[in-house]
């Protein structure tokens, strides 16, 4: 009846053909080209359309498989609450904060072993004293001796009663991962199989390899990369174990895909999508049966869109950035505490970053559906792209002898640092915003005093480097260091704005030239308008100001902007606020030499006036 109900309901609308559609679009854009005003191409060399209809689902041959799936045949989009603990030599305190996240709702943790320290037994139970082994979900990641790690496990189960086989999460092996990040060759895979069957035999729900893609995307990859290179160490992954004589399953079961998760919402979640899929694919190739080709997806929201100046703003990104992962269908999710980038990661800025996810569970109720992005037009295309490129970009990987060849080659490192240089011009200029780095930045804020040094920004010890390491890259760094300096300097400097004129140009300019220098951590005084540039000038010259930036339209400047120079050029350096393309030889003779406008490059523009004025 309701069916019924529902036909007649949709029968008063008329069909609409695609074709009227786009007639109407091509006469609102009066000409306009259709491409170039609604067509958005992404990084990853997606051609996004301004939107999607039905008809556009009638090629996706995946959507009548289980791939995509998390987990065909559930009912509920169940998620693992994930907090990652860095030890940074203090155990005890790494024990208070693993009993407070469990106790605050987390069910597992992610401990990030230091790489100087072979794990051992007094090591854990300093770490987990107090804490049952059997229950909670356990990973490790940078651990160079995974067998060791095994070892010492098994060894404080037995001293506390709890068996082997309850023994659940990720030993956090990834010999090409550590590769990858240090740019040392790999000896051998020798113990790595060894390793998977006595971990099989004895903890079976323990994953012994952890699959570290989000190292990919912090270096600046974009997803295709992140998507392709994953799975390219993970099917090297796949035929090291089965050369050993690993049962391909008993293979998947070792692996855990380790994700990042970035800003671009609907990507990403299409991204975990798309992964599945792909995955599905490899293993069925390497002879698992198609309706096992399940596999775990451990996300955690990304470094590189991190920033360490207005860090609130990165509880926003972690929100995003956990929606789109656990809509994305991931098995366990880590958003990173806000104050990550300087080292912190307080109890409170942890507590915040599970309650993203309680909220998200408990409130938004994320859990209640499977793969709740199945069926909608525009996220079913996207993960259709992404695979197809990720794909094509697998087989070019495997094409060059696979992960690890292709990396001793450079050739990783080369799609890396390509995708860095892109997203960094478009930060640098102006065109890429950082929200509170190059966009809308917290004029007051000083971060000097608080900041602390994070391993993450330690020199990286190259003993025994012999390949270009993939290097951890935040977006926001070059603007951050050029605020430091500011910081460090003896004198703050300090910017007049000039307003006069037109109220509509002057208002505009002077908010676009207080969010220039506010980059560089200046310090702005925005007053009312003045009259005329003479009430300016006197003003100017009633205290001490580094920089005078001129507000108005360009019709003004000519005539203006001459006279502020010759009053001012001996205390401060006057800017002009826009481009005044037809005068600008004229005011260039006049001595005018700093304008700063949408097409400058801010940071470049900003380094130079800190080394004139610093």
């Amino acid at each position: 009846m309701a069916e019924d109900s529902n036909k007649l309901l949709f029968s008063e609308f008329p069909d609409i053909p695609t074709s009227s559609w786009e007639e109407k679009i091509m006469a609102d854009l009066k000409g306009a080209d259709y491409q170039k005003k609604l067509v958005w191409n992404s990084d990853e060399g997606i051609a996004v359309k301004p939107y999607y209809r039905q008809e556009d689902m009638e090629a996706l041959d995946y959507l009548e498989g289980i791939g995509n799936l998390k987990s065909p045949g559930d009912a509920s989009n169940g998620w693992l609450i994930c907090q990652q603990i860095s030890p940074m030599g203090d155990f005890s305190d790494a024990n208070k904060r693993i009993k407070d996240a469990l106790k605050g709702g987390a069910q597992a943790i992610r401990i990030q072993l230091s790489k100087t320290r072979l794990p051992d037994v007094e090591l854990l139970a300093e770490l987990l004293d107090g804490v049952s082994l059997k229950g909670t979900e356990f990973h490790f990641g940078g651990c160079m001796a995974a067998d060791a790690l095994y070892t010492a496990l098994c060894t404080l189960a037995k001293q506390r009663g709890t068996e082997i086989t309850e023994l659940n999460g990720c030993l956090g092996a990834d010999p090409l991962g550590t590769m990858a990040e240090t740019g040392i060759p790999i000896g051998s895979f020798e113990n790595l199989g060894k390793l998977v069957k006595q971990v099989k035999k004895s903890s079976p729900e323990m994953k012994v390899i952890e699959v570290h893609g989000s190292l990919i995307q912090n270096a600046s990859s974009n997803l295709v990369d992140e998507l392709a290179f994953s799975l390219a160490m993970a099917s090297e992954y796949m035929s090291i174990l089965t050369e050993q004589g690993i049962d391909p399953l008993c293979a998947q079961e070792a692996l855990l895909l380790y994700f990042g998760s970035g800003p671009n919402y609907f990507m990403e979640i299409a991204k975990l999508r798309a992964a599945r899929l792909l995955w599905a694919k490899i293993a069925e190739a390497y002879g698992v049966e198609s309706s096992r080709t399940h596999i775990r997806i451990h996300s955690v929201s990304s470094q590189w869109n991190m920033t360490l100046y207005d860090p609130y703003v990165n509880m926003l990104r972690g929100t995003t950035e956990a929606m789109s992962s656990i809509l994305g269908g991931a098995d366990l999710v880590n958003v990173l505490p806000y104050d990550y980038p300087n080292g912190k990661g307080t109890i409170f800025s942890n507590r915040l970053a599970r309650n993203v996810q309680i909220i998200l569970r408990e409130e938004a109720h994320f859990d209640k559906v499977t793969d709740p992005a199945a069926g909608s037009y525009y996220i079913e295309n996207l993960t259709d792209s992404l695979a197809e490129k990720a794909w094509d970009q697998f087989c070019e990987v495997e094409s060059l002898g696979g992960f690890s060849k292709a990396f001793a080659a450079g050739w990783i490192q080369e799609k890396a640092e390509f995708s860095k240089k892109k997203k960094t011009d478009r930060a640098t200029s102006g065109k890429g915003r950082i929200l509170g780095t190059n966009a809308y930045p917290n004029f007051h804020e000083m971060n000097l005093h608080q900041l602390i040094t994070s391993p993450k920004s330690l020199a990286r010890d190259a003993t025994g480097s012999t390949l270009k390491p993939l290097e951890t890259f935040r977006l926001s760094k070059p603007f951050e260091k050029l605020r430091l300096e500011t910081e460090r300097g003896k004198k703050r400097p300090r910017v007049l704005l000039i307003k006069y004129g037109n109220p509509v140009w002057m208002t505009a300019r002077a908010t676009f030239a207080a969010n220039f220098f506010a980059c560089a951590g200046y310090e702005i005084i925005d007053r009312s308008p003045f009259d005329n540039v003479e009430e300016g000038i006197a003003f100017a010259e009633s205290e001490d100001f580094e920089i005078v930036v001129l507000c108005s339209s360009d019709d003004v400047y000519r005539d203006t902007a001459p006279a502020v120079h010759k009053a001012l050029s001996g205390t401060s350096m006057v800017v002009i606020a826009g481009y005044p393309a037809d005068d600008m030889e004229a005011l260039q003779k006049a001595g005018l030499e700093h304008f700063i406008h949408r097409n400058s490059n801010v940071l470049q523009t900003l380094i130079n006036f800190n080394k004139a004025l610093l």
